[in-house]
């Protein structure tokens, strides 16, 4: 194997890590708003901790994506490249149960679909695998 390659199998098992995680997260949180009516005060935290969760995995896959296009392994179409920038330099971020995120940042609310960011992300791992 030569350098690229390497490098290559290195983000490729970095982007399968990051997009189990970000699933196991919405798991989390769709489990944790079908359990609201137990004790609100213990879920509520926990939802809040998980949208955390959520927002920090979703920057790293989008980081992963980014460099994949820098080291030119990808290339992102200026709509996946705007939901990219939008979560890495987003300042607050608010999920909503149709899978969007709302990210905020100075240039004011954008939205992201956190399936079709998902999909591309897959897509690429089993394009390349």
């Amino acid at each position: 194997m030569n350098k690229r390659q390497i490098k290559l199998s290195c983000y490729l098992d970095q982007i399968n890590i990051e997009i189990i995680e970000v699933e196991m997260v919405l798991n989390q949180l769709n489990r944790l708003k079908n359990q609201m009516n137990i004790s609100n005060r213990i879920v509520e935290r926990d939802l809040l901790k998980t949208k955390c969760q959520l927002e920090l995995s979703l920057a790293a896959l989008c980081i992963l994506l980014r460099k994949m296009c820098e080291n030119q392994f990808i290339i992102l179409n200026q709509e996946r490249r705007k939901d990219i920038n939008s979560i890495i330099h987003s300042n607050r971020f608010d999920f909503f149960e149709d899978d969007k995120v709302y990210v905020y940042s100075q240039k004011g609310q954008e939205e992201v679909n956190i399936n079709q960011l998902l999909d591309y992300a897959k897509r690429i791992f089993k394009e390349i695998v």
